[in-house]
């Protein structure tokens, strides 16, 4: 099993949040959670129970959030003690500071086919009202705070019109693109839905196929290099399918005012991306140090005007 890191979530974003800026960690650590029975004009019961399509014929469902809607206090502590460890204890993990400890989980699913599945799982808490994180223009600042100049944006209706799409109930269109590690770039449109209850807000987010070779904004992968001059060179674009990801904010009983955020990515790695090279594990780390940070200072800035 993958060591936990310390770790954090906004850069964190960067990453998921175009392909993105997220196991059964449930099943994985032992947790049992009384969830609501599914919705089927919901998102993220989709990508719980049908999944992530890889290789266009097998799918791996998202997993189930550590903390389900419901919980009493002792369950909640229960849940969250699963998550800490010796080294990071629960007291750590809840302690009212920007820089708190968090966890990160990095680990690869069995291939299948020629895809190779990795999956990303994050948890930390942070401090301020629930109603700030469900807010649609906290999460937007959250996805241009991490753009890094990259094209990006929700489409208009009369970009899904002209292509014939309708969304669903309370459903979006993220439109962006990311390089990571100036390695490679990933570029497409996210079907989005925000879901929120009393006690949790959760962003559910899948690549949707339907922009596979779109004109204007393709689901795809391309190589970077630099040229001499040190000048960004994008090669041949390569269509790209399998990503989706799923954030969920739920309040705390204990300590009041405390918010536990859980991502939860999935995806493929083609093996030209790096060659082999595992740099998720080596690099994602210093990538998402500053994130959760800010996330943690804009949560508080927020809640305190």
């Amino acid at each position: 099993m993958d060591s936990p890191c310390l770790l954090g979530r906004s850069s964190f974003a960067c990453v998921c949040r175009r392909i993105a800026v997220a196991l059964a960690v449930a099943a994985w650590l032992g947790i049992v959670n009384v969830l609501p029975a599914a919705e089927p004009d919901r998102l993220i019961d989709q990508l719980w129970n049908q999944g992530v399509v890889f290789d266009q014929t097998q799918a791996i469902p998202l997993p189930r959030p550590t903390l389900a809607d419901g919980l009493d206090p002792a369950a909640q502590q229960q849940a969250l003690a699963r998550v800490a460890d010796e080294t990071h204890p629960l007291e750590a993990l809840t302690r009212k500071s920007v820089v708190a400890p968090f966890v990160l989980k990095i680990s690869d699913e069995k291939p299948l086919g020629g895809a190779l599945p990795r999956r990303v799982d994050l948890w930390f808490v942070a401090y301020g009202d629930l109603k700030v994180i469900a807010d649609e223009s906290f999460l937007k600042g959250q996805i241009d705070a991490g753009s890094k100049g990259d094209q990006g944006g929700f489409l208009s209706d009369q970009d899904l019109q002209s292509r014939n799409i309708t969304p669903e109930k309370d459903q979006r269109f993220l439109a962006g693109a990311v390089t990571l590690f100036d390695r490679v770039r990933i570029s497409g449109v996210m079907r989005t839905q925000l879901t929120r209850s009393d006690e949790s807000a959760t962003v559910a987010a899948v690549l949707d196929p339907r922009f596979d070779k779109d004109a204007r904004f393709p689901n795809g992968w391309q190589p970077a290099t630099r040229d001499d001059n040190g000048k960004v060179q994008f090669g041949e674009t390569h269509l790209y399918h399998s990503a989706a990801w799923y954030c969920k904010a739920t309040k705390l009983v204990q300590p009041a005012g405390a918010v536990l955020v859980e991502y939860h990515l999935l995806f493929d790695e083609p093996h030209a991306w790096f060659n082999g090279a595992n740099l998720l594990r080596s690099k994602l780390p210093i990538l998402v140090q500053d994130g959760v940070r800010k996330f943690r200072r804009r949560l508080e800035g927020q809640g305190s005007q």
